[in-house]
């Protein structure tokens, strides 16, 4: 399992990059500054900080996708002999059309569909291969939660450009939002390492306790901004807080993040393979729910091969043989 440790500070580097681009790009250059021909030079450095580290990120994110996807296929803990393949087809082409996208070549609407299908099937078929090998199951449900919303926007997709009007494609994105959501909230219990010790799990109360207070504040004072902040900086769409239903959605959403913040705090404060998933965590949550960006698809399938490579050096040593080779 040694050979996948030096990814951990590609994607601990990536990770930050992310974060800077979701801060002083789209939050920042989107929210509160004008472009980059207005305002005080300062306001200026800033945004072209912004556009830096969105760029920087981009790259990261295409050379770590590159590494971490020819890391997996030289092994059958993540994709089978099977699949190697199929994967490495699709994966070649995925890549080929993010990097067009991160560099700025390509961005036409077909490029977004062919970008979108390729990524929902490399999402697919790691969901599927996670269940391949020995690795904890709650890892398995918790790699699968996270995966089965952009399976299902990526079908959703497919078929209403098929046409196909039996299959409700709105109803299909809703229900790939209700399991995200679902996925953030039960990701403390699935993804965190066991067994629980006393920093640990205060750090993770902590976090999340102070992220849910932070978010509930900010929806009650001054829910304008939280609103601009959630569309420009995750593509979260909120429309007020007047009907009940837009309350317990915000506070659904609130609970979400909390969960998600307290699953990565607890394992980035633990060194190993947990420190990987925590990574992994904050770049799907760093990510949000904009699958039409190469930046925001290569920050998903990052994250999610980095929690199943995480799932794979957490495994008990008792699990696997001992006459099997290299163990």
């Amino acid at each position: 399992m040694r050979r996948f440790f030096p990814t951990v500070n590609l994607t601990a580097l990536l990770a930050l990059a992310a974060l800077a681009d979701l801060i002083f790009y789209r939050v920042l250059n989107g929210v509160f500054l004008p472009s980059q021909h207005g305002g005080t030079a300062a306001e200026r450095i800033l945004w072209q900080f912004g556009l830096f580290s969105s760029n920087l990120a981009g790259i990261l994110a295409l050379l770590l996708a590159t590494v971490a996807l020819l890391h997996a296929l030289r092994s059958n803990d993540i994709f089978p002999r099977s699949m190697r393949i199929t994967v490495s087809t699709v994966g070649l082409f995925f890549c080929v059309l993010s990097g067009l996208g991160v560099l700025w070549i390509l961005a036409t609407p077909r490029y977004h569909i062919h970008l979108r299908i390729s990524h929902g099937f490399l999402v697919f078929f790691l969901a599927l291969g996670i269940w391949h090998g020995q690795r904890p199951r709650r890892f398995k449900v918790g790699v699968t939660l996270f995966a089965l919303p952009i399976i299902l926007e990526t079908a959703a997709l497919f078929f209403d450009r098929m046409g196909w009007g039996r299959i409700n494609a709105g109803q299909m994105v809703r229900l790939a939002h209700a399991i995200a959501l679902a996925a953030m909230t039960v990701a403390p219990v699935l993804l965190t390492p066991r067994p629980w010790n006393g920093a640990q799990s205060a750090l993770g109360l902590s976090a999340g306790a102070v992220l849910a207070a932070s978010l509930g504040t900010a929806a009650m004072l001054r829910f304008d901004l939280m609103q601009a902040v959630a569309f420009y900086g995750l593509r979260i769409d909120l429309s007020g807080l007047a009907l009940t239903s837009e309350r317990v959605y915000t506070g659904l959403l609130i609970v979400a993040f909390a969960c998600l913040g307290a699953a990565t705090a607890s394992c980035l404060s633990v060194r190993g393979p947990s420190r990987l998933t925590g990574w992994g965590l904050l770049l799907l949550a760093v990510a949000g729910f904009d699958m039409t960006s190469p930046k925001a698809a290569l920050f998903t399938l990052c994250g999610l091969l980095a929690l199943a490579i995480a799932s794979v050096q957490t495994t008990p040593i008792t699990a696997i043989s001992p006459q099997t080779p290299g163990t």
